[in-house]
């Protein structure tokens, strides 16, 4: 692979990864919608207790593959550190 199909292919994990990582951010910010309107009614059943839980759980579980995906940008970008580094 040539260095320019490297960089491509790098690019395109990079933008996949910064496109995830907007799509678990848009998850979240439902998800939290969601678990207001949960909390703002009375929570006289356990249905709704048993929701609030399933809501948490998927936030914290969003929350997991963004710190993920941020990892993997991180990691994605370390190598290009250093080709700008070398070419100073």
């Amino acid at each position: 692979m040539t260095d320019t199909g490297k960089e491509k292919s790098a690019h395109t994990s990079l933008r996949n990864e910064v496109d995830q990582l907007r799509l678990s951010s848009n998850h979240l910010k439902n998800l939290v919608y969601s678990m207001s309107v949960v909390m703002s009614e009375r929570m006289e059943h356990t249905q709704e207790y048993e929701a609030l839980l399933t809501l948490f759980d998927t936030v914290r579980n969003h929350i997991n593959d963004v710190q993920e995906s941020g990892e993997k940008i991180s990691e994605l970008l370390d190598p290009c550190a250093l080709e700008i580094s070398k070419s100073k």
